[in-house]
């Protein structure tokens, strides 16, 4: 049976190049292990079957699914495909300080129309000719399902509500926000449509519109994908919402991917599973020991405080799948004690399961809510996937083996763990040490194509030799993937740990000078014009915000 893998891109803004070279190497690396004739033979394939990602994570992996599903020959040469163009090629700071289009200087500091036009151009110029476009899909693909997951934040928000006691509910309302798209091989004729594809391109500049640096994009979402039991209010058939950067929520989306693969999986076939996070910068501790109740005036405490909350609201998955990675390897640890306390206890083994089936039986009853065909299907999924062990109690009797089943079930019902796995995730990631375009919380690397060029290196750099592990992906423990990478053009070192003061002072100047403009449209929108505008304002911008941009952009 194959191996399955589920890719999740994080937030990256320029460095959006790094995982540019990731994702194609990754793919490269599946697809010509997956055309081996000695991949075939042995049955050790390894298919991509979901793609999650946040910000410009988002657009990559909305990328990725279109070239996977129907465009092979556009994840083809290392320095000419669709993961390089819009990330090192096609992007500049030129292009985003140029406002045109439909751009409007008092909703963006940069040209979200620039966005808009690279998006056409990777996703939707495929259906520009009237012809049918030729399907050729990935090596890295099969025929089982592609999924793909984009996470948005909605700035309207959707009401949920939470049923108290003794009478009467709470209302919350929830902005993280997701869009879903499954693809069936099946329906590949059917997806392969140019309407269906803008949707997805407006969904995916959505999800990447770095709040105040792009404008917000407003999407038309369906009643069917806001199903929750708990919606405060219906959602209209179709109605509309408007969105910004979908890594404000969320910049890891693991969570997303989690809940895709156990539709695929149904919680089976555990060791067939893989996931690979993809992220340039994932940062080490955020923890700032040197702030106390004897510094904590309002500047300080204002700078933590909004530190704080970005940074969890931003990584809640991270922190997710630890504590339930844990979680799961400590029920693990307790099937196995008393499967073994079982297989040990000889004579006296059946007696003891027949105290444990007395337990479990009402215990089981209780927590399923009488749910006997719930508890069946909950009882076949531990019998799968516990196989070994199971069949290791065999020859105790069948009312042993089913007396452990039960009596695990119930802990895992109990623990809420019924639909919670233990996740294998390979994770490939650089430092800022390494990285040519972190400076400028990531927005450095626009101001030159040879910091992308740089990063994008990077990224092939370290796929490559993560793809060099044996036993990747669940490969036999001494084999590692079949493939040949393409040669690398080689990165300029002296760029490494790149810092702003080094970048083009004009390009600097370029950028201060369009957010000061910007100030200035928000002036007028706040109604400070005539007379206040001169004196007042000129003043606050010449004293205050003109310094503080120079200091940000070390001019």
């Amino acid at each position: 049976m194959p191996n399955k893998l589920a890719i999740t891109i994080s937030g990256a803004v320029s460095l959006g190049s790094y995982e540019a070279g990731v994702l194609y190497e990754v793919i490269t690396a599946i697809g010509q292990h997956n055309n081996d004739p000695a991949t075939i033979a042995n049955g050790q394939q390894i298919y991509v079957d979901v793609l999650t990602g946040a910000s410009a994570g988002g657009m990559t992996a909305a990328i990725a699914a279109q070239k996977l599903l129907y465009e092979a020959d556009a994840l083809a040469d290392p320095y000419d495909n669709a993961f390089y163009r819009p990330w090192v090629a096609e992007i500049s700071i030129q292009r985003l300080l140029q406002m045109h289009g439909d751009d409007n200087p008092t909703m963006s500091i940069m040209s979200s129309q620039t966005v808009v036009d690279i998006s056409e151009k990777m996703l939707t110029d495929r259906y520009a000719s009237h012809l049918t476009p030729p399907v050729n899909p990935h090596p890295a693909v099969d025929g089982s399902n592609l999924n793909l997951g984009l996470a948005l934040a909605n700035l309207n928000g959707v009401d949920y509500k939470l049923d108290t006691q003794p009478v009467g509910s709470v209302i919350y309302t929830r902005h993280k926000d997701e869009l879903i798209r499954r693809f069936p091989n099946a329906d590949r004729a059917t997806d392969d449509d140019g309407d269906l594809w803008e949707a997805l391109r407006k969904a995916a500049v959505s999800c990447g519109a770095f709040p105040f640096a792009f404008r917000v994009v407003e999407l038309v979402r369906h009643a069917v994908e806001y199903n929750l039991p708990d919606l405060a209010n219906p959602i209209l058939q179709t109605q509309n919402f408007a969105y910004t950067d979908g890594g404000t929520f969320q910049n890891e989306p693991i969570s997303l991917a989690k809940r895709l693969v156990d539709e695929i999986d149904q919680h089976l076939d555990l060791e067939k599973r893989f996931f690979l996070f993809v992220a340039p910068d994932l940062k080490g501790s955020a923890a700032n020991s040197d702030f106390n109740e004897d510094n904590a005036q309002f500047l300080p405490t204002a700078k933590r405080l909004f530190g704080a909350i970005f940074n969890q609201s931003r990584f809640p998955d991270l922190l997710l799948c630890e504590e339930k990675n844990r979680e799961v390897a400590l029920f693990n640890q307790r099937a196995m004690a008393l499967s073994l306390l079982l297989q040990n206890g000889n004579a006296n083994a059946v007696a003891l399961a027949g105290n444990l089936q007395a337990a479990a039986t009402p215990m089981l009853d209780a927590l399923f809510g009488g749910d006997q065909v719930a508890v069946n299907a909950a009882r076949a999924r531990l019998q799968q996937q516990f196989a070994n062990t199971y069949a290791a109690l065999a020859p105790l009797g069948q009312p042993v083996q089913n007396a452990w089943i039960d009596s695990i079930l119930t802990l895992e019902r109990a623990a809420g763990l019924g639909e919670t796995d233990e996740m294998t995730i390979y994770s490939i990631t650089a430092s800022d040490d390494e990285l040519a375009s972190a400076d400028l919380m990531a927005f450095g690397g626009f101001f030159d194509r040879s910091y992308r060029e740089h990063d994008y290196e990077v990224g092939r750099e370290k796929a490559q030799a993560f793809l060099r592990t044996p036993g990747l992906f669940g490969l036999p423990a001494n084999l590692c993937l079949r493939y040949t990478p393409a040669p690398n053009q080689g990165r300029d070192q002296s760029l490494d740990g790149l810092k702003l003061k080094q970048m083009d002072s004009g390009i600097r100047e370029q950028v201060r000078d369009q957010i000061l403009d910007r100030f200035n449209q928000m002036m007028m929108q706040l109604g400070v014009e005539g007379f206040l505008w001169g004196p007042a304002v000129r003043a606050i911008v010449d004293s205050v915000i003109k310094p503080k941009l120079n200091q940000l952009l070390e001019l």
